[in-house]
């Protein structure tokens, strides 16, 4: 069951609505997307609106055998609880056609397998990588089967997070239509760090408001840094839409 939101973007409605379909066929939900779309501060949104147990789980938090066992028997005593685990191709990403073990991988299968009644525990699994999860977590049916997708923000939702992000700072002369149409492929963390580096610019000027002629110097230097970043990482013609599918 896979969930896309409208206008190109995901609301905490569209993933409220995921939540209460994975409650309702007890089945874990995976939130996918490209780092900076969202995902994370969507998830957060969600943890101040429901009213039951949230546990969140990361790499960093689980290190030992027996933790994830531990975490998901917590949380069967503390029902209902929202179980959000970030990353999760951190914990369950290894392939193993190689022949390597996996033993963090093996107690989160043991215990989504090993869920209590319907709605219960509900597990949200975030992931920047869907493809580097292992096929037992990505490929059968009854482990998260539900999916929702955080896409990379059109010209509009550009336009819209550029203005949120511009609000708190004096402006002036701003073409807001020309910097949105020319950072098509940025999420919304590298649309935040444009406006970032223009106020910094602005103050290393001597200035006080943003112009567009700024904003436009912003705008090559963040694409700049992701081009070098995607560099490093073996990453050079890839359009950024087509990295995460």
């Amino acid at each position: 069951m896979q969930f896309k939101g409208t206008k190109n973007y995901i609301s905490t409605e569209d993933l409220s609505m995921a939540v209460n379909a994975a409650k309702s066929l007890e089945r874990p939900l995976l939130v996918k997307g490209e780092p900076g779309t969202g995902k994370t501060m969507t998830c957060e949104a969600i943890i101040n609106q429901v009213d039951c147990t949230v546990i969140c789980v990361s790499n960093d938090t689980v290190e030992n055998l027996r933790e994830i066992k531990n975490i998901y028997a917590l949380a069967e005593k503390l029902a209902p609880t929202l179980m959000i685990i970030e990353d999760i191709d951190t914990l369950g990403g290894l392939d193993r056609r190689d022949g390597a073990s996996h033993p963090l991988l093996g107690e989160l299968l043991a215990s989504l397998n090993g869920l209590g009644p319907a709605g219960n525990v509900v597990t949200v699994a975030t992931t920047n990588y869907p493809q580097y999860l292992d096929r037992a977590l990505a490929d059968r049916p009854g482990r998260f089967d539900i999916r929702i997708e955080f896409p990379i923000p059109d010209v509009d939702l550009r336009r819209d997070i550029l203005k949120k992000y511009l609000s708190k700072f004096k402006t002036s002369r701003i073409s807001i239509d020309k910097i949105a149409k020319g950072s098509e492929g940025l999420t919304g963390a590298y649309l935040r760090e444009v406006v970032t580096t223009a106020y910094l610019i602005t103050i290393e000027n001597g200035d006080e408001e943003i112009t567009s002629k700024v904003l436009e110097e912003s705008l090559n230097q963040v694409k700049k840094m992701k081009e070098i970043a995607l560099k490093e990482i073996g990453v050079t013609a890839t359009p950024t839409s087509e990295m995460f599918s």
